[in-house]
């Protein structure tokens, strides 16, 4: 099973997910947050939570109450005003592709961060329209 991440928002104390994996994103974390820094960016890690992850490892246990990691990760979980999501995302992809960064050392996976970034900035930017929060979720 790979780990990857899926965007979230959360409106009213509740997580809804794109659920769809983003392998490129979390494979190429480190240099997208060098990239993130070398341009004055906060980092794209800043916006990852590992509630699921830590749960998956059994590092964490859900509260007395609580069914999932979703409901921990709204209670206590690492998030970002989603336009503030949307314009860093929108900045490193500018960034990215500008210079045509490289991914990876034998194959570039450029195309595809390109594309989950895209793919990312629509459901941040339809969140953003809801006055909600955005994460990134580790997902194992």
């Amino acid at each position: 099973m790979s780990t990857v991440l899926w965007a979230n928002s959360l409106i009213e104390g509740k997580v809804e997910s794109d659920q769809s994996d983003k392998y490129a994103l979390y494979k190429h974390l480190d240099k997208l947050d060098k990239v993130c820094r070398s341009t004055g960016l906060s980092p794209l890690s800043a916006i990852c939570d590992s509630t699921d992850a830590k749960y998956n490892l059994d590092e964490i246990e859900l509260p007395d109450g609580m069914e999932s990691t979703n409901e921990l990760m709204a209670r206590d979980g690492v998030w970002m005003d989603a336009q503030a999501a949307v314009n860093l995302m929108e900045s490193l992809l500018a960034e990215i592709t500008a210079k045509k960064t490289r991914f990876g050392l034998f194959s570039d996976s450029h195309a595809d961060v390109v594309a989950e970034l895209r793919d990312t900035i629509v459901f941040a930017k339809t969140a953003a329209s809801k006055n909600a929060r955005f994460n990134f979720a580790i997902v194992m």
